[in-house]
């Protein structure tokens, strides 16, 4: 019997990705194949293009080929070389084996893992970034570093996209919702390929850009009154008008959760959030009011938009999480025209919707779901 080639059989797996998996087989014919000698692996990728070094085929059987070809096309489809920007390049391509291998586990018919493949079920419904970081943070605390000069201990198949990145991705963006689509129809996608399919597909945009937007379409008319001016800028010659205190006054008020699921880190990154708000907020009163498993009222802060800027300082705590305080509190003190922030991880339930337009800022991808009939819901991720 004639040796089937190299090129034969990875022909075969496209094959068998056509009929079991489309939106794997439209990448696979669609991106180019580079034949040259690998630094790592056998299939390497920038995102565009998928580097195959022949020399490291021997040991992979068919249904480990199969694997293998889909884990790097899972790389591109996910857009990781793309999303890698800074980040530390050995663990981000760990972070991402082990989001392909959970993705992998909920599909039938894409061959054999092999012994190296990464499906830690703690990280599971978890986004890259977010894997990322538990990574990293212990890298810095010196457990679990892999070596960026010996590729055994990490499989290194991401690579730096050279060239115009912001044209590539765009073509990368049109080949990609062709592939969902050619998925869709046949209808036997996994649902953790399908949310994160739109997590990549929805525009990025910064936090601080989404609550500028969120707050501006919040405003509305006010009368000004040069009598009593805007004392946060007369300290830079400017005098600029006030505005009267009236019943048309917006205000915003920011539950801060610091309770015991909240890292250190993530507690930071609120104050920052905090912080952010309170610097946009020319035309709004600003209260802010940390909570666990109760609304801490004695604690609140109230920032006047006509004030000078205060300095963030709020203290972590060691509680549980309850909504229903904050819940009472916002029924007795907010009125109508009030904005509500909710700075969370999202570990614990709303049994009803506040009265008030109200931003869900959560921290773990994961609980987003739960709280779209309840508000506005934002993920952001950790730096």
């Amino acid at each position: 019997m004639a040796t089937i080639s190299f090129n034969e059989r990875l022909e075969k797996i496209r094959v068998q990705f056509l009929f079991d998996h489309p939106f794997l087989s439209v990448l696979a014919l669609s991106i180019h194949h580079k034949y040259q000698s690998n630094s790592h692996m056998l299939f390497e990728t920038d995102g565009v293009s998928i580097r195959v070094d022949e020399s490291k085929v021997l040991g992979y059987d068919d249904a480990a080929l199969k694997y293998l070809y889909a884990h790097v096309l899972l790389h591109i489809l996910l857009k990781h070389p793309f999303r890698m920007k800074d980040r530390e390049k050995p663990t981000w391509n760990h972070s991402c084996d082990i989001v392909i291998g959970l993705l992998l586990s909920d599909f039938l018919r894409v061959g054999s893992a092999d012994e190296e493949a990464m499906v830690i079920e703690s990280f599971r419904d978890k986004s890259v970034e977010e894997v990322y970081y538990a990574l990293y943070k212990e890298s810095d605390e010196g457990e679990g570093k892999q070596s960026e000069d010996n590729p055994t201990e990490q499989k290194m198949d991401i690579i730096e996209h050279e060239g115009d990145t912001k044209v590539a991705e765009e073509e990368l963006d049109a080949l990609i919702i062709q592939a969902m689509g050619a998925a869709r129809k046949q209808g036997n996608i996994p649902s953790s390929l399908l949310e994160m399919f739109d997590e990549i597909t929805k525009p990025s945009i910064d936090l601080h850009t989404l609550l500028h937007a969120y707050m501006s379409e919040s405003f509305f008319d006010k009368e000004s009154d040069f009598s009593h001016p805007n004392r946060r800028f007369i300290d830079q010659g400017l005098y600029l008008p006030g505005y009267r205190y009236d019943r048309n006054r917006l205000s915003f008020f920011i539950f801060l959760d610091r309770s015991m699921s909240i890292t250190a880190e993530v507690f930071g990154r609120f104050l920052g959030i905090i912080d952010s708000i309170v610097r946009m907020s020319h035309d709004f009163e600003v209260s802010v009011i940390p909570f666990d498993e109760r609304v801490y009222a004695e604690e609140k802060k109230s920032y006047d938009a006509q004030g000078i800027l205060p300095e963030i300082r709020f203290a972590k705590g060691n509680g549980g999480t309850q909504f229903e305080p904050v819940l009472e509190y916002l029924n007795t003190h907010a009125g109508e025209k009030s904005l509500a922030v909710i700075l969370s991880d999202g570990y614990f339930t709303v049994e009803k919707a506040p009265a008030m337009q109200t931003l869900f800022l959560l921290s773990e991808k994961k609980n987003l779901k739960r709280f779209e009939r309840y508000g506005d819901v934002v993920y952001f991720d950790l730096p």
